[in-house]
């Protein structure tokens, strides 16, 4: 996962969810799109498909799936 991904992951429950990292100008939380610098782009950057990443929130420590990364076509 780098910057420009689609991230859809699992979280503990099997729910699924998907984000998309963009730069800090870009992103629209309305529209699933976080920051590159925010904590849940933070704990994909580098992972890869079937990767479990620790997510730390204030409640806690999450456990997410990676299930799929894909790139906007160039």
């Amino acid at each position: 996962v780098f910057f420009g991904a689609t991230v859809t992951y699992a979280d503990a429950k099997g729910h699924a969810h998907t984000v998309t990292i963009l730069g800090i100008d870009e992103a629209d939380s309305t529209q699933q799109q976080v920051s590159w610098i925010s904590p849940i782009a933070r704990a994909f950057l580098k992972s890869n498909e079937g990767d479990e990443v620790r997510l730390v929130t204030p409640q806690g420590v999450q456990t997410l799936e990676v299930v799929k990364v894909a790139y906007p076509k160039p």
